[in-house]
């Protein structure tokens, strides 16, 4: 506790007491954190429920709907888990850490895969661009597995109180953190290139055909525009927690503080675009199609509303 000359430790229960004032500083913060992203996915989870029901409903069933499904709870039990490792008690800091990073890793495969799913609609007929973002897929997945490494050593209870703290770092920690980035980057880049190659005629491409899609049809510029939102919000997020995770200076604490709310916002931000896009994509067909379809490319463009009857090469997004 309190080593030989130097005055006790007032209330020796209270957790704080047994960190430096920087490192009690940065716990509270990350606690502070943990809470309002809880809050956070609290509020988008019960925002959506009514556009949730009408996807199932209207939704059949496909790989990329139980992606939809996965994400949610996964989500939520990863910022729970989050919120009760800053706030206690806990009897077990390594077991709680490994299902946070368990929960992340589900949360992050299932949340890119939606956005897999896009470049598989966009380069339908392409089964070598698909496989290659299939393969990189899979490194991102194995790549944020190897954070489970370091879990195990890392989190450690603070003296006999019952709380948990992240006390050593992780060198490779930052390369787990970097490789969203580049997927995410490399899926983005992908898809507008794509999609502004196949509507080139009659069209005027600059600066504000690149950065909002203007001349482009409904759905594409749907697909175009959410794809936009999804990763820029997502990416810079990532950026922040990759930056940290690099720093040799900060504390471990600080290495991790965003983990668990980048996570989250790229779930809720690739559920949003997929859930959008997919209703926007309903309420137009009620409006222009006979029979409602998934949004689907014919011949390397993407179309605004046609059934499977009127071609055999369709892709979902």
């Amino acid at each position: 506790m309190s080593t030989q000359g130097s005055p006790p430790i007032l209330n020796p229960n209270i957790y704080l007491n047994y960190l430096s004032p920087d490192e009690a500083s940065n716990y509270e913060l990350s606690r502070n954190i943990a809470l309002v992203t809880l809050g956070a996915l609290i509020w988008d989870i019960l925002s959506s429920i009514p556009d949730d029901y009408r996807l199932i409903r209207m939704g059949r069933p496909s790989v990329t709907l139980f992606a939809y499904i996965l994400t949610r709870p996964s989500a939520l039990g990863m910022v729970v888990l989050a919120v009760l490792q800053k706030t206690g008690p806990l009897s077990n800091c390594t077991l709680v850490a490994m299902f946070v990073v368990a929960f992340q890793v589900i949360t992050s495969a299932a949340a890119s895969f939606l956005f897999l799913k896009r470049v598989h609609a966009v380069y339908h007929g392409s089964r070598t661009i698909q496989y290659v973002f299939n393969f990189l897929w899979v490194i991102g997945v194995g790549t944020s597995c190897a954070v489970f490494s370091s879990t195990m050593h890392d989190y450690s209870e603070i003296a006999d109180t019952k709380h948990c703290v992240r006390y050593q770092g992780w060198t490779a920690l930052s390369i787990a953190f970097m490789d969203p980035v580049l997927f995410d980057t490399l899926v983005y880049f992908a898809i507008v290139y794509k999609i502004l190659s196949g509507h080139r005629m009659g069209q005027k491409n600059d600066w504000r055909t690149f950065c909002c899609g203007n001349g482009l049809p409904h759905l594409s510029r749907a697909v175009f525009q959410g794809g936009q939102q999804y990763y820029l919000i997502t990416t810079s997020a990532n950026i922040m927690r990759f930056v940290l995770s690099a720093d040799p200076f900060s504390s471990p604490t600080l290495q991790t503080i965003l983990s668990t709310p980048a996570v989250m916002l790229t779930s809720a931000m690739a559920c949003r675009v997929y859930r959008n896009l997919l209703i926007k994509t309903s309420e137009e067909c009620q409006v222009t199609c006979a029979k409602l379809t998934t949004p689907v490319f014919v011949n390397g463009q993407m179309t605004d509303a046609i059934t499977a009857k009127e071609s055999s090469s369709i892709g979902e997004v």
